[in-house]
C-alpha cells in the first residue's frame, strides 16, 4: 500500500512539472511570435542575368500598430544599381495564432553590372510599435543576408569585357517631329523628338541612342529627359528616356535622317535585340521665289498712277532695323524656348519641395479629412527640412498637443475600423501642425537670426527672371 501511494505521489509530481514546461514553452513561443521581423524576397529565378531589373520585397513585420513609419535605407552594392522607384510604402495586415501583425512593405530593383555573387548589406531599420502591454515598444532590426546569383548571357564572353551592358527588358521606341517634313525650306529647323520606354526599368538603366545628321545639315541635341512613373495603385510601372534633336538645313535638297536604333537584351533568348524609330525622309524647297509676277491691266476709265513721291530712306533704314530686331528676336526665342520651359520646370519644382509648399500640403490633406496623405506629406516635410520624423520633431518643440494627435494619427491609420471610427479629426491636426510650425520657426530665428528657412525661389516666368 505504501509502495502504491509513493508511486501515485511521484507521478502527481511529474505531471505537475510537465504542466509546468508546457506552459513555459507556449509563452515562449507566443513571444516569439509577436516578436517585430523583417524578410526579404527576390522576385526572380535565380542566376539572374547582368543587366537584368530584379524586384526585392523588403517587408517589416511588428505585433498590433507602427507608431511610427519604418525608415527604409538606400542600399549600396558594389557592382550592382539598387533603387527605390515606388515612392509609397505598401501596408498590411497578417494573422498569426490569433495575434494581428501589422505590416509595411518597400520595392526595390536590383540591375547588376557584371556576374557573381552579391549580398545585400545588412543595414538597420528602427521603429516604434504599439506593445502587447499597451506601452510604446522600440525596435531594431538588421536586413537578413540576401544573396542574388548573377550570370553573364550567353555569348557575352565572345563581346569582350568592353561591351556595354545592355538592360534585360524590352524597350519601346516612339518618335514625332514638330512640323511637316515635307513643308521646309532652306534655313529651317525640325526638330524630333525620340522617347524610350522600359517597362518595370528606372530611366537612369535606359541607353543613351545615338544620332546622326546628313551632310550640309546642322545637328543640335538637347538635354534628355529621364522620367520614372507609377501604374495603377501606385506602384512602379517603368522608365522614360526622352531625346530632343534639332536639325537645321542650310540648303536645299532631299535629305534622309538615320534610324534611331537602342539595344536590349531579351531575358528569355539572352540575345540581343534592336529597337528602332524609322528613318525620316525630308524635302526642303529653295527659300528664293522664282520668276516675275506680270503686271496687271489697268480697267478702263481708271485714273493714271500719281506722280511717285521721293524715297523717305530715312524712315526705310528705321523700319528696316526694328523688321530685323523681331526677326533676331524670334529666332532666339524659337532656339531658347525648349531651355526656358525646362528652366520654368525646374523652378516650380524647387518650389513644390520648399517648406511652404510641403507644409501646405499636409495641412490641406488635414483640412480634407484624408489621414494617409496627411501622413505622407507631413513625413515627406519632416524628412526635408526638420530632418527628423514627426514624434521626434514634436519632441523637440515639447509640443504635447502635436504629440497627442500624431498619436491619434498613427492609430487611425494602423488599428482596425474600430480604432478608425473616432479620435482623429483632420482640423484638429491642422490647428496643431500650425501652431509647432510657428513655434518651430520662431525657435530656429532665435538661434540663427537673419537665416532664411525653406529653399531660395527663383521667378516662375523665364521670361522676367531679370526682374523686369
Amino acid at each position: 500500500m505504501m509502495k502504491r501511494t509513493r508511486t501515485a505521489w511521484l507521478r502527481g509530481i511529474a505531471h505537475r512539472w510537465a504542466a509546468w514546461l508546457a506552459l513555459m514553452l507556449a509563452g515562449a513561443l507566443a513571444h516569439a511570435a509577436t516578436a517585430p521581423a523583417v524578410r526579404v524576397e527576390v522576385q526572380a529565378r535565380q542566376p539572374v542575368l547582368v543587366g537584368q531589373q530584379v524586384r526585392i520585397e523588403v517587408t517589416v513585420v511588428a505585433p498590433n500598430f507602427f507608431l511610427s513609419a519604418p525608415p527604409f535605407p538606400a542600399l549600396e552594392v558594389p557592382g550592382a544599381i539598387v533603387t527605390m522607384p515606388d515612392e509609397r510604402s505598401i501596408h498590411g495586415v497578417e494573422q498569426d495564432g490569433g495575434q494581428t501583425l501589422a505590416t509595411i512593405q518597400k520595392n526595390y530593383v536590383f540591375t547588376a553590372q557584371q556576374p557573381g555573387d552579391f549580398t545585400l548589406p545588412p543595414v538597420k531599420i528602427d521603429f516604434s510599435y504599439h506593445g502587447n502591454d499597451d506601452k510604446t515598444q522600440q525596435a531594431s532590426l538588421t536586413l537578413p543576408a540576401t544573396r542574388i546569383s548573377v550570370q553573364a548571357p550567353a555569348g557575352a564572353a565572345a563581346s569582350g569585357a568592353g561591351a556595354a551592358i545592355l538592360p534585360a527588358t524590352r524597350l519601346v521606341i516612339h518618335q514625332s517631329l514638330d512640323r511637316d517634313a515635307g513643308q521646309l525650306s532652306a534655313g529651317d529647323a525640325l526638330v524630333r523628338t525620340v522617347e524610350i520606354q522600359a517597362a518595370g526599368t528606372p530611366a537612369m538603366l535606359i541607353p543613351p541612342p545615338h544620332f546622326e545628321a546628313p551632310r550640309s545639315v546642322r545637328m543640335y541635341a538637347a538635354d534628355p529627359v529621364l522620367r520614372d512613373s507609377n501604374g495603377e495603385g501606385g506602384s512602379f510601372a517603368g522608365g522614360r528616356r526622352i531625346e530632343r534633336v534639332t536639325y537645321v538645313f542650310e540648303d536645299s535638297g532631299r535629305y534622309t535622317l538615320p534610324e534611331v536604333r537602342v539595344q536590349w537584351l531579351d531575358p528569355q533568348t539572352q540575345k540581343p535585340a534592336t529597337a528602332r524609330a524609322p528613318a525620316i525622309t525630308v524635302q526642303v524647297k529653295s527659300g528664293e521665289h522664282a520668276g516675275q509676277r506680270i503686271a496687271p491691266e489697268l480697267p478702263v476709265g481708271a485714273a493714271p498712277a500719281p506722280p511717285r513721291q521721293p524715297v523717305d530712306w530715312w524712315r526705310l533704314a528705321t523700319w528696316l532695323a526694328v523688321a530685323v530686331l523681331l526677326a533676331a528676336l524670334a529666332w532666339i526665342a524659337r532656339r531658347q524656348w525648349p531651355r526656358w520651359r525646362q528652366r520654368r520646370a525646374e523652378l516650380q519644382a524647387v518650389h513644390a519641395e520648399s517648406d511652404a509648399a510641403m507644409f501646405e500640403q499636409a495641412l490641406a490633406a488635414c483640412r480634407a479629412g484624408d489621414a494617409a496623405a496627411a501622413h505622407r506629406a507631413l513625413l515627406a516635410w519632416s524628412q526635408v527640412h526638420a530632418q527628423t520624423t514627426p514624434q521626434a520633431w514634436a519632441a523637440q518643440l515639447d509640443n504635447a498637443a502635436l504629440s497627442a494627435q500624431l498619436e491619434s494619427l498613427q492609430r487611425h491609420l494602423y488599428r482596425g475600423a474600430s480604432a478608425q471610427s473616432a479620435g482623429w479629426a483632420g482640423e484638429s491636426m491642422a490647428a496643431a501642425l500650425r501652431e509647432a510650425h510657428r513655434q518651430w520657426h520662431a525657435a530656429s530665428q532665435a538661434r540663427a537670426p537673419g537665416r532664411t528657412w525653406g529653399r531660395p525661389l527663383g521667378p516662375l516666368n523665364p521670361f522676367q527672371a531679370d526682374g523686369s
